[in-house]
């Protein structure tokens, strides 16, 4: 089968949406299937760069430059309505709504994935979204959560449940060496300490403050946040944390380093608070399906998680993680030294969250989801 996924996602790019959408063609190439993704030129880099930075192989890129800043995601979907129709796929599917939607005008057959609610989107964004609902060459929708398709369901009736999948993000299994590991550069450790890690971006929502506050109660523990930069810690509020002999802030690093980081952590915290702000000033707390919390099941590592509905479609208390009221301090404290203390606890969280994880979460498995549920839909119509 030939498919045509399209993205607005920069490639290469340090955001989320780019390892997903990169996971998601090799996903698709590893079930066998020729497939394409149509994006957007980042920075600049060969092919192989790409293609060895996010740690996949084996589909194309076809990727548009940023020509007309104004008119970019518009002239990118021109962009991928020539190349799709060069291409000539059996399935066409992605995340770029301008895209979908002028493929479905062109009466090409799509299924389009969304991350967001009407409501988030542009005047513009909402009006081409509704557009594409309407559209009788749209195949369906696959959203991130439970609590997504519900609050879509809630604000259109343009689409049935019965026409969207729910399809939670995934994670790529991780084979790494004890040579691998050795090459991540860590820093020295006193006393055997337990490593506790965040590894993700430094934002408003994200609970770098809390792990901040944890660092100074918990001076036995090491504290290591992969991701940001230093300066990201000013726009939060934390000005200073020179004095903290226990906290390692390791910045930006690669999605290989990321995972061989997470692998070198004894826990990991996914610390989100009520809102979770991300770059468009949007709060995606109520619908999110972070891959860090994925990434973090696949290393095996015990994980203390907030307490938020939607984070409990997926962890579950006392069986694959420990959830925790999400801003209170003292919980988190009472957590982290529970589980210090008691290392065959977090070596059965790992184990179990690592087993839900290829069983039900690999993004193999969420592209076979995905196909059967292209294939229903077309069928039924």
């Amino acid at each position: 089968m030939k498919i045509a996924y399209l993205s607005d996602s920069a490639l290469p790019s340090k955001r989320a949406n780019s390892v997903h959408v990169m996971h998601m063609c090799n996903a698709f190439n590893a079930l066998g299937h020729e497939t394409v993704l149509f994006g957007l030129r980042g920075e600049k880099a060969s092919f192989e760069k790409i293609m060895q930075w996010y740690g996949v192989s084996g589909f194309d890129l076809k990727l548009t430059s940023l020509r007309i800043p104004k008119l970019t995601l518009w002239w990118h979907a021109w962009s991928i309505l020539r190349g799709v129709r060069k291409f000539k796929p059996d399935v066409i599917f992605g995340r770029s709504l301008y895209g979908c939607y002028l493929l479905a005008k062109h009466g090409f057959k799509v299924c389009f994935e969304t991350h967001n609610p009407l409501n988030t989107l542009t005047k513009q964004q909402q009006e081409i979204f509704i557009k594409l609902l309407k559209s009788p060459n749209l195949i369906g929708i696959v959203v991130i959560s439970q609590a997504l398709m519900k609050l879509i369901l809630s604000q259109t009736e343009l689409i049935k449940e019965d026409r969207i999948l729910v399809a939670h993000d995934g994670a790529t299994i991780q084979n790494f060496t004890n040579s691998d590991l050795a090459s991540y550069p860590w820093p020295n450790s006193t006393n055997e300490r337990l490593q506790i890690g965040y590894v993700g971006t430094i934002s408003q929502g994200r609970g770098i403050e809390l792990i901040v506050e944890l660092s100074k109660k918990l001076g036995h523990l090491d504290f290591h946040i992969i991701g940001g930069r230093k300066e990201d810690l000013v726009n939060i509020g934390i000005v200073d944390t020179g004095e903290l002999e226990n906290v390692f802030f390791h910045g930006f690093v690669s999605p290989k380093e990321a995972a061989l980081a997470r692998k070198r952590c004894d826990i990991l915290l996914a610390p989100y608070q009520e809102n979770v702000m991300i770059r468009s000033g949007k709060n995606t707390a109520a619908y999110m399906s972070p891959l860090k919390v994925f990434e973090y099941m696949e290393a095996g590592k015990a994980i203390i998680a907030s307490d938020l509905p939607v984070l409990r479609e997926v962890l579950i208390d006392k069986s694959n993680c420990i959830l925790v009221a999400p801003a209170s301090l003292s919980e988190w404290y009472d957590k982290l030294i529970y589980l210090s203390e008691n290392s065959l606890l977090h070596q059965q969280l790992g184990a179990n969250a690592k087993h839900d994880l290829l069983t039900n979460y690999t993004w193999e498995k969420r592209a076979a989801c995905i196909l059967a549920f292209v294939n229903e839909q077309i069928e039924n119509q």
